[in-house]
């Protein structure tokens, strides 16, 4: 390729453009584009412009796209080991810490399961929480309610405490709890804002839900077709990018529980009773079992996930 040519990559981002997924994004866009003198350009397609949630991947994985935020949770069961992240007693470090252990073994531990793409980082938000239309005090007050699960752990975490979990996309979130579809929904801050699910509940239940990631990912054919200079760039700046998502994931949680806050959302005192750390320890003993079976290496993964977090502890 020739030294002078100019390269653009098209990256796709499901959540709206001020939300801190594309935020990050375009500001590695811009880090790309001066550390190449204007050669790699990246062109961020917000709001799903180039598909939904749950054609993230693929989109990049078939080319599509040359990169994407990939929200693992809208497709329990295609990457399994990626789901045992979910669980609440696996990370138990705050997001931002959680995103930088995360982004240091993903693409070795779970590039396997995303063939095609390379990893550049994982942005982790944990914990989630539950927002719904009345309080939910304890896990008993959640029994016999529809609510919003994300991803297939948090399913089967409701479940076994007695919720009926329901997948629903992010965007139709509002209005499934406007309608009572729902009677609440299992997400995080940068969802509440982005989905405006405040003006159709107030109730916010902080309690130990689990974790949700979203994979910043790139099309390994479009790395392949980049002259070795842009390709070592891409490479220098992974980091960055990694730590750009998993700061605004982090930030944007605290600056958006504020002004959930301020929109009339309030915070229940969430008692756990004993019955969501049962259910949880369950959860990731079947898990592991089931991966184990599947001939993944389910322990020797979360050994890497408590090694790696053990490193980035204090990474604020």
């Amino acid at each position: 390729a020739s030294a002078q040519e100019t390269f653009e990559l098209k990256a796709s981002v499901f959540a709206p453009a001020s939300n801190p997924l594309a935020v990050s994004t375009e500001a590695w866009g811009k880090i790309l584009e001066a550390k190449s003198n204007g050669r790699l350009k990246l062109k961020v397609f917000a709001a799903s412009q180039m598909g939904p949630p749950p054609r993230q991947f693929d989109l990049v994985r078939t080319g599509v796209a040359d990169l994407a935020i990939v929200p693992h949770f809208v497709t329990p069961g295609r990457f399994p080991l990626t789901d045992l992240i979910y669980i609440p007693s696996v990370l138990t470090a705050p997001s931002y810490a959680s995103s930088m252990a995360m982004s240091q073994i993903a693409q070795e531990t779970l590039g396997a399961e995303h063939p095609g793409v390379k990893i550049i980082g994982l942005g982790i938000i944990t914990p989630t929480f539950i927002i719904s239309k009345t309080p939910i005090n304890t896990p008993a007050d959640l029994k016999g309610l529809r609510i919003r699960s994300s991803g297939s752990a948090n399913a089967a975490l409701l479940a076994a405490i007695g919720a009926s979990p329901t997948s629903i996309q992010p965007g139709e979130m509002n209005d499934a709890l406007a309608k009572g579809m729902i009677e609440g929904a299992s997400t995080a801050y940068s969802g509440v804002a982005s989905y405006q699910l405040v003006d159709v509940a107030k109730s916010i239940a902080e309690g130990p839900f689990g974790a949700t990631t979203f994979g910043l990912v790139m099309s390994q054919a479009s790395y392949d077709k980049l002259p070795a200079d842009l390709k070592a760039i891409i490479d220098e700046t992974s980091q960055t990018a990694a730590q750009l998502l998993a700061r605004g994931l982090a930030d944007d949680e605290i600056r958006l529980r504020a002004d959930a806050l301020a929109k009339g959302a309030k915070i229940v005192p969430f008692k756990d009773d004993g019955s969501l750390t049962k259910a949880s320890d369950a959860l990731r003993e079947k898990a592991v079992a089931d991966a184990t079976a599947k001939g993944l290496d389910a322990k020797g993964f979360l050994a890497k996930v408590a090694a790696a977090l053990a490193q980035h502890k204090d990474a604020k």
